[in-house]
């Protein structure tokens, strides 16, 4: 049994998410969580926050943020391994020419939801099949970031095709707000396109907001620096000079429409499976 314990003991989102990729192993007791003076052979540490190396514990630093805006406070190669998204640009791991120890990747939505990810798959074929009653939604509470004036303009270029219903508090004409958590992605589901804007436009950088569109079964006008990582047939691409031409045929064609709808949004996605046999194999001889 491998004993584990976090650097933030009281950060419970952190401890929540991270408990999601590590489910299988915590429920068959492989893994058991205990308290740092409880002589733990694995600590979990965040990105978000500074941390000690406990003496003769090996640390595991976790990610689910952009390296590029949420760098490391030391080198990489000073933890046991490093867990993330995607992996981390070789300026960060110190002077070494190669990594020391190894990056293991995961699905962003096994920890950004708190949802079952096997459950969310189920769900985002039933929400394909939903009825498209509305064109296209907008959701932004946050008016930060070098995107957020380019959101604005983007809501209105839409808009002014056809309407867009804005039910965060940025432009709201809805009367109301979108809903939270799982029902957020059944709300999503009536519609046929959402904006979908990071707040960065930083190389690499992905958020939820492209990830809840495809999981609701609807198609993401997406911009901003995740865009490589991104299945082009998968996304309406802003960027594109001719991105409102693109919206309006697929607007008016629901057999092209339904192709990009069921496009897998990553190229090249880890699984949570991937993530387990990775992570057992490292830690669980």
């Amino acid at each position: 049994m491998l004993k584990i314990c976090y650097a933030e003991e009281f950060d419970r989102d952190f401890i929540r998410w991270t408990k999601h990729l590590l489910g299988p192993f915590l429920s068959d007791g492989r893994i058991k969580v205990v308290q740092k003076w409880r002589r733990p052979d694995l600590m979990l540490a965040s990105i978000w926050r500074p941390h000690r190396f406990p003496h003769q514990v090996p640390v595991v630093l976790v990610s689910n943020e952009s390296w590029h805006l949420y760098p490391p406070q030391v080198p990489l190669n000073c933890y046991r391994a490093v867990l993330g998204i995607y992996p981390p640009p070789p300026c960060l791991w110190g002077d070494q020419a190669s990594p020391k120890f190894p990056f293991i990747s995961f699905p962003y939505e096994a920890v950004h939801f708190d949802v079952p990810l096997d459950r969310l798959l189920e769900r985002r074929i039933t929400r394909l099949g939903a009825a498209k009653r509305n064109f296209c939604c907008f959701v932004v509470s946050n008016t930060q970031g070098d995107l957020a004036g380019r959101r604005i303009e983007l809501f209105g270029e839409v808009n002014e095709y056809r309407r867009v219903d804005s039910a965060g508090s940025v432009l709201n004409n809805t009367g109301y707000r979108a809903p939270r958590d799982a029902a957020f992605l059944d709300w999503i589901a009536q519609y046929k396109f959402m904006i979908s804007v990071e707040n960065s436009n930083v190389p690499g950088y992905v958020t939820e907001k492209a990830l809840q569109a495809s999981l609701a079964g609807t198609v993401p006008i997406y911009l901003g620096g995740g865009k490589e990582l991104f299945n082009k047939e998968a996304i309406v691409d802003v960027s594109a000079s001719d991105y409102l031409s693109e919206i309006k045929r697929l607007d008016h064609d629901p057999i092209d429409y339904a192709h990009v709808q069921r496009r897998e949004l990553y190229c090249a996605q880890p699984t949570l499976r991937q993530f387990e046999e990775a992570f057992a194999r490292e830690f669980l001889h």
